[in-house]
């Protein structure tokens, strides 16, 4: 596809943008959707609610919320989704190291990763790094596979295997008697941080929210090393991080018909790279600093009473620096790495004279520009186009959804050899079966064909990238079946299950892994993977008495439990053939554990990962020992005339484990934090 014909898909996108023939639209007489008008009226959040598997039955969905996070001391991003059947963190050092999650083996690349809605990206290497996402403000985060449970989303939300959604408060569903919090942590390895919130809801139609966050670690974790069949006890080094974080959110609601929406988002580091630990040379000296800014105006008409469309502007900057000064070359090096991004979004959901059934339209473009310090880098940009079409019919026994995207991205380099224009069609197609005409009981199947394309540093990085290197295709097939007990909001009891078995196959799979450092990465294509696994929950909740001081006793227990085998199936002839990827562990799970008491709350919560490999081939040298993490957390609160206190005490790999989830990457031992909040 030639430079002109890509101007006019532009032009194209840009009319339909601005001029969506959307006020013209009749209004239909239909029953009201899920997704309707009543998706803008104001609602006041008196708390917050676990979401049920069964509640999105559709595709399976696991959530956690409001208290449960709090409960949970998720600091991280990453410390609240690791808890999630399926899911593989891979975390480069512990405290202060790179944090990226992998659902059902697939890898990161396809996990996308929404903020408020809209999706976080980073073309250059195609991963969202969780240990920048801080729980601070989150109301809910959601992991979706197949995609989310709902179609009023932007096109580009559909295009991955899985959706981690992640949910802030609105300023209208704050409390508006106390509008500040401010908390201050200290642990382990001279850990610190501070954050400050204030939420002000000016007048009914009116309000913002503004939030900062600074934090320093140093790092210097001891951890038990094998020199030559002697443990030796070292301690990390160059592993120190300063991160900060600032974020301001504007609403506007001049009418129940319009939203707008406009968030600045500010991200900061500079950090030591402590690399991998090689016998008898511990020093490093390597530094990265990150700047990431990203500004979004988002605008939600309710069009008629039938007619929901909103538009979406989004442009972010991301800045990375890698310094080395022991570098193998004669010359120091210093990569300077500046990307940009600018996002546009248009989307309408209709209900149809059909009772239950909705139908939405969204196409998406976004123009990525990457340029770096180094001569004779290529300085690509991309331009990429997505559109999507999808319907979702309920009805008190059924629920089906299906969807079709079609995207294209056409690649220009400045320097060096430019990859063809690609283009794909992903179908997605849902089905879940309600046997008890309600969602207390739920068989679910659907199927997903899914395209990554290869990201800047795939094609690009001087050192590892290759132009010509193969997209990489994925088809998902899953099927479950979910129950909850007794299925009554009012229940003093309840009990969740949920299973899912799955089926995924991927060609042409690009695998990454980190070289000797964090930031030089090396990629490879491993032609076929068939993937085979279940994921169980089971969770169960109560709470003791139902008025006065009783009322505030409760137990909770949760148990999540994966069995995942990804095979190379690329040639009987080559050693690594039916062998286990690298990095997949064929046993995880987690456990959570948790009792509320009038004034303090008590948790325990464990993960196990079994044995992994490093590389395909599955031999002794490459095996990686599993292990057990286990934590206990005290969060203490009081309740003042004028003030609402908090006091959070956590015990972090509470045995004192000695593991890796990377190789040559040990994690912390034991380790503490403590957290003071409240909330004026």
């Amino acid at each position: 596809m030639n430079a002109s014909l890509t101007d006019r898909l532009i032009r194209i996108f840009l009319g339909l943008l601005f001029f969506w023939p959307a006020s013209s639209l009749p209004a239909l007489h239909a029953q009201d959707g899920t997704d309707s008008v009543h998706y803008l009226e104001a609602v006041k959040i008196k708390g917050y609610r676990r979401i049920s598997p069964m509640e999105n039955a559709a595709t399976p969905v696991q959530a956690l919320q409001g208290a449960e996070l709090q409960r949970l001391h998720a600091h991280q991003a990453s410390e609240a989704v690791k808890r999630f059947a399926g899911v593989q963190i891979k975390d480069y050092g512990g405290v202060g190291g790179m944090k990226t999650v992998s659902v059902r083996s697939l890898g990161a690349a396809h996990t996308a990763v929404s903020y408020n809605g809209v999706l976080l990206s980073d073309a250059q290497n195609g991963q969202i790094d969780l240990s920048k996402i801080y729980m601070d403000g989150v109301k809910s985060v959601a992991l979706y596979n197949g995609q989310a449970a709902r179609i009023f989303q932007p096109a580009r939300n559909f295009q991955a295997a899985s959706l981690l959604a992640i949910d802030t408060r609105s300023v209208f569903e704050s409390d508006s008697s106390r509008p500040a919090y401010a908390s201050l942590s200290f642990g382990s390895f001279r850990q610190v941080a501070s954050s400050m919130e204030f939420t002000k809801k000016i007048n009914p139609r009116f309000g913002f929210s503004a939030h900062a966050r600074y934090g320093y670690v140093y790092g210097n974790y001891p951890f038990e090393h094998d020199l030559g069949g002697t443990l030796k006890r070292l301690r990390r080094q160059n592993s120190d991080v300063r991160d900060g974080n600032a974020e301001i959110r504007l609403e506007y609601r001049p009418s129940t018909h319009h939203h707008l929406e406009a968030q600045l988002f500010y991200y900061g580091s500079e950090r030591g790279l402590p690399g991998a630990v090689i016998s008898y040379y511990p020093h490093s000296a390597q530094r990265l600093q990150d700047r990431n800014f990203f500004g979004v105006l988002k605008h939600r008409w309710q069009i008629s009473k039938y007619f929901l469309q909103q538009n979406t502007v989004k442009y972010s900057y991301l800045y990375n620096r890698f310094q080395d000064p022991d570098a193998l070359s004669s010359i120091p090096v210093d990569d300077r790495y500046r990307q940009q991004e600018l996002y546009l979004s248009t989307l309408t959901l209709c209900t149809t004279p059909v009772p239950g059934l909705s139908l939405s339209a969204a196409l998406d473009a976004a123009f990525n520009f990457l340029d770096a310090n180094r001569n004779g880098f290529a300085d690509p940009w991309r331009s990429s186009l997505w559109f999507n079409l999808a319907l979702d019919y309920r009805h008190p026994y059924v629920e089906v959804m299906a969807s079709g995207l079609a995207s294209a991205f056409f690649d220009r380099v400045r320097h060096g050899y430019r990859p063809r224009d690609k283009a794909r069609l992903s179908p997605f197609a849902s089905v879940a079966v309600f046997p008890l005409g309600n969602r207390s009981l739920a068989v679910r199947v659907f199927y997903k064909d899914v395209f990554r394309m290869p990201t800047f540093n795939d094609f690009y990085y001087g050192r590892t990238g290759n132009p010509r290197l193969r997209p990489e295709k994925a088809r998902q097939l899953d099927a479950g079946i979910s129950c909850t007990l007794p299925g009554k909001a009012q229940s003093i009891w309840k009990i969740e299950v949920s299973a899912d078995a799955y089926l995924n196959w991927v060609q042409d799979k690009i695998v990454a892994y980190p070289t000797d450092n964090l930031f030089v990465w090396s990629m490879f294509n491993v032609d076929k993977v068939r993937t085979t696994g279940i994921d169980a929950v089971w969770g169960v909740e109560t709470a003791f008495g139902s008025h006065g001081l009783a009322s505030r006793f409760g137990l909770s227990a949760q148990l999540a439990y994966t069995f995942l085998q990804a095979l190379d199936k690329t040639s009987p002839q080559l050693p690594t053939y039916n062998q286990q990827v690298a990095y997949t562990p064929r046993h995880s799970g987690s456990a959570l554990l948790a009792l509320q008491l009038p004034y303090v709350d008590l948790g325990y919560r464990l993960s196990f990962c079994g044995e992994r490999y490093i590389l395909n081939q599955n031999i002794p040298e490459n095996r990686l020992a599993p292990y057990m993490e286990h934590g206990l957390s005290l969060n203490a609160r009081l309740a003042l005339p004028h003030a609402e206190l908090s006091l959070g005490f956590e015990v972090l790999n509470l045995t004192d484990q000695t593991y890796q989830i990377v190789k040559n990457y040990p994690m912390p031992g034991r380790h503490y934090r403590v957290t003071v909040g409240g909330r004026f």
